[in-house]
Order: C-alpha cells, then sequence, then structure tokens
C-alpha cells in the first residue's frame, strides 16, 4: 500500500479498495475508488509500527490532492512503506516504484542509525534514480541527533557509496508545525524563527529547484514537442499543395508510387503484421519467464523468513510481508509489461514509416508517422494485474488442542521419563528424598515448556507455509493467463489502429492526387494567387516551428529524443 501526493485546486483524497468476496465492486480486479475525509488519511494508509501490517487490509493505495505550491509545476510524491524492519517485502515494492520515480527523498528517523535492511536497500537503489535526498526526522525529541547523522554519512560511504555525497536535512515536525500555528497568530517574528529551526525551508528550496522545476522543464519539453509534431503536418501539407500549384510533373508519380506501397502494408502478410506477430510472442515470453523468476525469489525469501523467525513474529508479520512482496512482483511485471509494449510499437512503426509517410516532406515525417495510430500502453491502471489474485487470501491459523485429560497426558508422557531419569540422577548425588522430587517436577516444567514452544513453532510454520503456498499457486494461476490476454489485447488495438492509419493515408493520397491533376489542367497564371496563399502560410508555419525548435534547445532537449539529464 503506498500513498500518492500531487497537486489539486482543493484538497481531498480517495482510498482505492480492493475487491473482496463481500463487496466484489471492481471491474477485472482494477481497485474501486472511496473518497475519504482529510481527517481519517492515516485509517487507510497507516500501518502499525510494531508489526507494520496496514490498519486496513482491502487498500491497494491513497491519492491526496493539496493546493501546494511545490506540488503546482507537476511534482508527485510517493509514499511507500518503509524498508526496514521484519517486513522486508516493503523494500521490494518501493525499488520497483523506484523505476518511475525521479528523485529518491529517504526519512530516517534521528533516534538512531540506518539499519542493515536500510543500507541494502539504499545500495540496491543505485542505478533506479539519478536523484537522492536523505531527511532526518525527530531532531526536537534526540539532542545526539549529529552523532547519528555523522555515523550514517559513514555507513553509507561504506555500503552504499552512491549514496555518500547526496545532501542530508535534519528537520523538525513540531517546530514547524509550532510555525504554522505562531503565523496563524499573528506572531510573524516567532513564526519566522521557528520555522528557521524547523530546518525544512532549505529542503523545500533543494525540492523546488532540483526536482519540481525539473518536472515543469519537462513537462514544458513534452507541450512543445507534441506543437511541434502537430505543425509538421500541416506545414508538409502546405509544401507539397505548393508544388503542386507549381504544376511539378514529377508529384503525381510520386503520390502514384505512395499508393502502391500503401497497398502492400494491407495484406495479412504484410512485414509489419509479421513483426507484430514476432515481438507479441517475444514479449508474452519474456514477461512469463521474469514472472516465474519473481516468485522464485519470493519463495526463496518467504521460506528462509519462515525458517528464521519467531512465532508470534512470523503470525504477525508474514502475511504483510508476503502481501508488499507480491505487489512489489505486480509492479515489476507491469513496469516490465509498458516497457516491452513501448519498444514493440516502435518496432512495428519503423516497419510502416517510410511507407506512411511516403507523400510527406522530411519535414513532415518528424511527427506525422502514423497519425492517429497511437497505442496507450502507459494508461491509468495496470497494464497486468491478476484479477483473482487482486485480494489476497487470509492466513489461516491453526490451533492445538491441549486442554482436558487427554491434551494434559500427551503434553506431559513425553517428558516423563527425562525427568525421572534427572530425578534419580540428582539423587545418587545428594542422598536426599525431597531435592529429586522438586528437580524432577522442574525438569519436568522446563521439558513440557520445550516442548508446547516447538508444537507452536511448528504451527506457526506450517500456517505460514500452506499461506504461501496458496498465495502462489494462485498467483500461478491467474497471471500468466493475464500476460497472455492483456498483451493479445494490446497488440491488437495497435494492428487496428495502423489499419486505421494505412486507410485514412491512402484517403488522403487519392484526394491530392484529384487536386494535382485538377492543377495540372488550369492554366498557370490561375493558380498565381492560391500559391501566394499556400507561401503566406507556409511562412507562418516555419515561424513557428523555428519559434519552437529554440524553445526546445533552451530547455536542453531535441524534439524526439529524450534528454539525459532528465529521468
Amino acid at each position: 500500500m503506498h500513498v500518492v501526493v500531487r497537486h489539486g485546486e482543493r484538497p481531498r483524497a480517495e482510498a482505492f479498495l480492493l475487491p473482496t468476496a463481500a463487496s466484489p465492486d471492481g471491474p477485472d480486479g482494477v481497485p474501486r475508488p472511496e473518497p475519504v475525509p482529510l481527517e481519517r488519511i492515516a485509517e487507510y494508509a497507516a500501518v502499525d509500527p510494531a508489526t507494520g501490517r496496514p490498519h486496513r487490509l482491502d487498500v491497494h493505495h491513497v491519492e491526496v490532492e493539496l493546493p501546494v505550491p511545490l506540488l503546482a509545476a507537476g511534482l508527485e510524491l510517493v509514499d511507500t512503506p518503509g524498508v526496514g524492519g521484519l517486513v522486508s517485502g516493503h523494500a521490494q515494492l518501493a525499488l520497483a516504484a523506484l523505476e518511475n520515480a525521479d528523485a529518491l527523498v529517504f526519512v530516517v528517523d534521528g533516534s538512531s542509525e540506518l539499519t542493515r535492511s536500510e543500507l541494502d536497500f539504499l545500495a540496491r537503489a543505485t542505478e533506479r534514480t539519478a536523484e537522492t535526498v536523505f531527511v532526518l526526522t525527530k531532531t526536537d525529541s534526540h539532542d545526539a541527533w549529529p552523532t547519528v547523522l555523522e555515523r550514517n554519512r559513514e555507513l553509507l560511504a561504506r555500503h552504499a557509496p552512491r549514496h555518500a555525497d547526496a545532501p542530508w536535512f535534519p528537520v523538525s515536525n513540531r517546530a514547524r508545525r509550532d510555525a504554522a500555528e505562531a503565523a496563524d497568530a499573528g506572531e510573524l517574528q516567532d513564526a519566522e524563527e521557528l520555522l528557521e529551526e524547523s530546518g525544512f525551508e532549505p529542503l523545500d528550496a533543494l525540492l523546488r529547484r532540483r526536482i519540481a522545476s525539473r518536472a515543469a522543464e519537462l513537462r514544458l519539453a513534452n507541450v512543445v514537442h507534441v506543437a511541434l509534431a502537430a505543425l509538421a503536418v500541416p506545414l508538409a501539407e502546405q509544401e507539397l499543395r505548393l508544388r503542386s500549384l507549381h504544376q511539378d510533373p514529377t508529384l503525381a508519380a510520386e503520390v502514384e508510387r505512395a499508393e502502391e506501397a500503401l497497398r502492400l502494408l494491407q495484406p495479412e502478410s504484410a512485414q509489419w503484421r509479421r513483426a507484430l506477430g514476432t515481438g507479441a510472442r517475444d514479449l508474452k515470453n519474456t514477461l512469463q519467464l521474469g514472472f516465474r523468476r519473481s516468485l522464485n525469489d519470493v519463495r526463496q525469501h518467504a521460506e528462509a523468513r519462515i525458517a528464521t523467525s519467531e512465532p508470534t513474529a512470523l503470525a504477525q508479520e508474514f502475511p504483510a510481508e508476503l502481501e508488499a512482496q507480491v505487489e512489489a512482483v505486480w509492479l515489476q511485471l507491469d513496469n516490465a509489461a509498458r516497457r516491452g509494449l513501448a519498444v514493440l510499437e516502435e518496432r512495428v512503426r519503423r516497419e510502416c514509416a517510410t511507407v506512411l509517410d511516403a507523400g510527406r516532406t522530411d519535414s513532415g515525417r518528424a511527427g506525422g508517422e502514423g497519425a492517429g495510430a497511437e497505442l496507450a500502453v502507459t494508461d491509468d491502471g495496470a497494464v497486468i494485474r491478476a484479477e483473482r489474485a487482486a485480494a489476497l487470501p487470509e492466513m489461516v491459523h491453526t490451533t492445538h488442542q491441549e486442554g482436558g485429560a487427554l491434551g494434559m497426558i500427551e503434553s506431559v508422557i513425553p517428558s516423563v521419563g527425562t525427568a525421572a531419569t534427572f530425578g534419580t540422577v540428582v539423587a545418587l548425588v545428594t542422598s536426599s528424598v525431597l531435592l529429586p522430587a522438586v528437580a524432577s517436577y522442574a525438569m519436568l516444567a522446563v521439558l513440557t515448556r520445550r516442548r508446547r514452544r516447538r508444537a507452536e513453532l511448528g504451527r506457526v510454520r506450517g500456517d505460514a507455509t500452506r499461506h504461501l503456498n496458496r498465495v502462489l499457486t494462485e498467483l500461478s494461476t491467474e497471471i500468466p493467463a493475464q500476460i497472455t490476454s492483456h498483451v493479445d489485447e494490446l497488440t491488437d488495438r495497435l494492428a487496428a489502429a495502423l489499419d486505421q492509419a494505412i486507410a485514412d493515408e491512402r484517403l488522403r493520397l487519392e484526394r491530392q492526387l484529384v487536386d494535382h491533376r485538377r492543377n495540372l489542367a488550369t492554366a498557370t497564371a490561375d493558380l498565381a494567387a492560391a500559391r501566394d496563399r499556400a507561401k503566406r502560410r507556409i511562412g507562418s508555419l516555419t515561424a513557428l516551428r523555428d519559434e519552437g525548435l529554440a524553445l526546445s534547445h533552451g530547455l536542453g532537449a531535441t524534439p524526439g529524443t529524450p534528454d539525459p539529464d532528465r529521468s
């Protein structure tokens, strides 16, 4: 379970609830939104600090909107569960979430140094994000926080050197809250001093300068890129129209060749269709293999946890940890599916690009290929998600019947022989009558407690093992079918979109050919006014394109090429 915080015109929150047997409202296993009052967010989003288990097991995630200027540029905060302690499955979920993140803000309690699990997580997060910021909290409660901070720097340099130079920001939530209360009361001087004491101002400044501004620039660069692509099509059409108005004798032959090339794209044996079929099959195989490997990792980690945990911790922690690991598997699989589908789409588009652009100039090819054939593989909702497995089964806790006479005899008899032997040895050594009896009863009590503890451990481990097997069996049943159906569905959508694009392009070429033949039959002088209009339109569109290119270069990105400095 995670929390997403983004900008909104007014404060609001929604919890996305997993479908259950009692309320199967979500279609196809998709979490359904439910409005949540802001003061009740903790009820849906918080976990038990002792166990790490969510208070609400039916919550997939919570989305919050706030009118905060820092978020207005497009910055989104994704709060994942902690990565320390027993619930190490949360680390897998956080790592998977980092694949889609621009920066990692790692929050550490100021009372103690980084744990081994946290250092392991940071070492593994090295290649997943270009920006890391550390926040040390509760500085008002722990006077030794400077020592903790220095120790954390030493640990990072030794175990996760990639983050050794990352900035640290010691903060006090209490001081910031007091500053807000002082400001509301009109005590501006006190508010300013408390805000400076809180340590949040440098953190806010860095988030604005290095992360939020990046989101704003990236959003603007994307807008410019879309605008340039939109300009390319009418510019290419006007340039072709001008050639026709100049009665270019070669234009008709070019259009006829383009029509013939388009006809070659239509049969079922077309090269792009073969590429699509082969790519879809390879993608399904890759996703299936990755999924099986992820399940093996989950099983290996879970079995190690079952073998090494104490009964109480295992019974309380294991379901939440397994749930976090499964959520990480889903997120990793979804990320892989999105990447694979994007690569497949690009591969198929390359097969069609030269033909779909046959009647256009180079300026038109920048943004005109496959017009109308957009496949949204990154739309809202997961690409891959099991329907029945969206809500994991509950772990069944068995009980051991130890009450009554038979239960007492069962508990005592195996220990009586050992206890009696121990009492006999004591009697031989001490020649006492009372001491051997006391020793026998004491030994009997110790052995009985040990036997019960072993029985309890075996029972809990058995429960956890059965729960693990049930969850993995359900995933193995549901996910492979989901991979196949979703990849097939999305490739069918791509094929249909490209078919439509081919049909649209043929219609455009047919109209262009009719117009050109009409221009060829018209006197040159009668086309002069139309030529002037076409030239003026080309000049206006070219000026807009040049301004867009200048703005794009100013933002540090070339249209159509991702900026390596931006994630």
